[in-house]
């Protein structure tokens, strides 16, 4: 908040950024205990008016890890291993790369590229694409690389994988436990990497502490609520909302 400073403790928002901030984190939070990706995605376009891309990428990360800390005993027995060795296998290449363009580009353009790669994996997920070669130890290989530079980039490389597991014919149960997995392992990764790159905001710490408890619960209510909705009314919500942010974010980049 406004003038908040106790040594360690910095908040940089007013009341009403603040408000706005631990709203979008609630439903993003719902979002990423439901389907198990979005909520990176949902916060790096929702929050882009109140942070730059070099605050909100390290701060989604961290946010990451933690949620996937929360779910990941819940849903060990689920997770298709195969996809995930090889997926990261490729985050491990793709990531680096990600954090060093981060440090380069401006935010505006890594907005607009970010939100263009969204539209495309939003509209392959409307056409319920099925890809038969999914499996193959090359092209996991490449998914992951592609998802480890988005994500090293604007922290949603999640919805790269999640449109590739969409792809092929896994069931949402083991894409779900999938991606918490591969979050929690990926988002390490990068954090390692940004730390190094001396992309870790001051204001990190305190921010954690604001958000992380809203998250968490709606984490769990996301995860409470998977056998109780229709998946494909919660999936059509869920794309039509990221679309809609990812068009406005290249919007901005582009009037900018």
């Amino acid at each position: 908040m406004d003038g908040l400073d106790l040594d360690w403790f910095y908040l940089p928002l007013s009341t009403l950024e603040l408000t706005y901030t631990l709203s979008i984190v609630f439903i993003a939070g719902v979002l990423r205990g439901l389907a198990g990706f979005g909520f990176s995605a949902l916060c790096f376009f929702a929050l882009a008016p109140v942070f730059s891309a070099q605050t909100i990428v390290p701060l989604m990360f961290a946010m990451e890890v933690m949620a996937s800390v929360h779910l990941l005993p819940k849903v060990w027995r689920q997770i298709p291993w195969r996809w995930v060795a090889i997926l990261c296998l490729g985050t491990l290449f793709g990531t680096p790369l990600g954090v060093v363009a981060l440090q380069y580009w401006q935010s505006d353009l890594v907005r607009g590229l970010a939100g263009g790669g969204v539209l495309i994996a939003c509209f392959a997920l409307w056409r319920q694409w099925h890809f038969k070669a999914a499996e193959t130890l090359i092209w996991l290989a490449m998914a992951g690389f592609v998802s480890g530079f988005v994500n090293g980039l604007a922290s949603i490389g999640g919805l790269v994988v999640a449109v590739y597991m969409l792809s092929s014919n896994m069931p949402l149960t083991a894409m779900r436990a999938g991606l918490i997995l591969f979050f929690l392992l990926t988002d390490v990764y990068g954090l390692f990497w940004l730390n190094g790159h001396n992309l870790i905001s001051k204001d990190l710490p305190s921010l954690l502490l604001i958000m992380m408890p809203v998250m968490l619960i709606a984490n769990q209510i996301g995860y409470k609520l998977f056998d109780r909705i229709d998946m494909a009314v919660m999936r059509k919500f869920t794309l039509g909302l990221l679309s809609g942010l990812a068009a406005t974010a290249m919007y901005s980049a582009i009037s900018q």
